[in-house]
């Protein structure tokens, strides 16, 4: 299939059209092959981050904002995503300090 050839920012783009068409599942998918192809780009993980926050799926959009934020601590939407998913489990503390450094970052 054509996602086979596709290189990483390929995919990147293809996962961020079918994200600004609601269509988060696919995008994930999108994100998933490009993390597979270039798994040091901090920003495939937090564009991943942001679709599993629509899927209301908390933990995995968690995860990837740590990873994200592992690669590159300065990550402004992983500091956010990560804030915003923390929030949604009841984790109000950390959330606050992550959403405090998505300013912090953001603000620079």
């Amino acid at each position: 299939s054509r996602m086979c050839t596709m290189s990483a920012l390929e995919l990147k783009e293809q996962g961020n059209r079918l994200f600004s068409t609601g269509h988060y599942q696919e995008a994930v998918t999108c994100y998933s092959k490009a993390i597979t192809r270039s798994p040091t780009v901090p920003t495939l993980f937090s564009n991943r981050a942001l679709c599993y926050c629509r899927l209301q799926r908390w933990d995995d959009a968690v995860a990837d904002c740590r990873r994200a934020l592992e690669m590159d601590n300065t990550a402004v939407k992983a500091h956010f995503f990560l804030g915003h998913a923390l929030l949604e489990q009841g984790f109000y503390e950390e959330a606050i300090a992550s959403l405090k450094r998505g300013v912090l970052y953001g603000c620079n």
